[in-house]
């Protein structure tokens, strides 16, 4: 298994995150959030530094995440996206040599974390299909892949939804970045049923559990694999059953320690 951590779920400093992470083994590393801002529009010497930093230390970025459509809602907020971050965004991702971008899949307007399960995301906008569209083909165009990150509060918010948007959008270069813990936060369940559905699209994998969600999905208590509501011995078996082989990233949310990051990396071992 090809087993990282998201960065910054360590810390936003980057040689902060890999006095961490490196001596317990990871030598893996998604790039989202930095001291100076999310990658990449927090400037170029951050990220000159970040790849400076991972050369010296031998260690492999795996992705980079700068949070396109996350929060966007209307056309002009996916016009300025399209026209100033993910220019920047396809630079660095060439640089460094990576397949594609993790990006969100637009934000439902009106839901916040903890109300997100009371917004369906069942008829999703025709503008919503449109733009996903157009950011699918610039992206083949540039030789990469959306890997889009199902999120609570996004129409994208479950992988069936996901999937179905991608095939609504018609583009090949549209991905799924498999992550069970955020649907089951939205769901309060284990989502292992919709595992087909997305298996086709899957190119990147996060990994966290939580507890089921008895205050709410505003009070969400994550903990290491396995000590959840999600059966993950279960999905790294209908993983290793379609032959996946790209990047697996621990992005535990829980108190940044090392001993936290330990732990979430050997409960992931013990089960895969």
């Amino acid at each position: 298994m090809k087993l990282g951590i998201v960065a910054d779920e360590i810390a936003r400093d980057f040689a902060a995150a890999l006095r961490v992470g490196v001596p317990l083994g990871l030598r893996r590393y998604e790039i989202r959030n930095l001291a100076a801002g999310r990658a990449p529009m927090c400037g170029e010497p951050t990220m000159l530094e970040v790849e400076r930093i991972a050369r010296d230390e031998g260690v492999e970025i795996t992705a980079l995440s700068p949070g396109l459509f996350k929060n966007t809602d209307d056309a002009a907020a996916f016009r300025r996206e399209m026209d100033e971050v993910y220019p920047r965004a396809v630079e660095w991702a060439h640089r460094w040599k990576l397949p594609g971008l993790i990006v969100f899949g637009f934000h439902k307007p009106g839901a916040m974390e903890a109300t997100a399960p009371d917004f369906s995301s069942a008829n999703p906008p025709a503008q919503v299909v449109a733009w996903l569209a157009e950011a699918g083909d610039r992206a083949r165009a540039d030789g990469l892949t959306l890997i889009i990150e199902p999120e609570p509060i996004c129409w994208c918010d479950s992988g069936r939804a996901t999937a179905a948007l991608i095939a609504r959008a018609g583009s090949a270069a549209l991905k799924i970045n498999y992550d069970p813990g955020n649907v089951a936060w939205l769901e309060n369940r284990d989502p292992l049923d919709e595992f087909a559905a997305v298996a086709p699209f899957i190119a990147n994998v996060h990994i966290k559990d939580l507890r089921p969600l008895t205050r709410g999905a505003g009070f969400p208590e994550w903990v290491p694999a396995g000590e959840g509501m999600i059966d993950y011995a279960a999905h790294f078996r209908a993983l290793r059953g379609i032959g996946y082989a790209g990047p697996v990233s621990l992005e535990p949310h829980m108190d940044f320690s090392a001993e936290c990051t330990r732990r979430c990396k050997e409960a992931v071992e013990r089960m895969a």
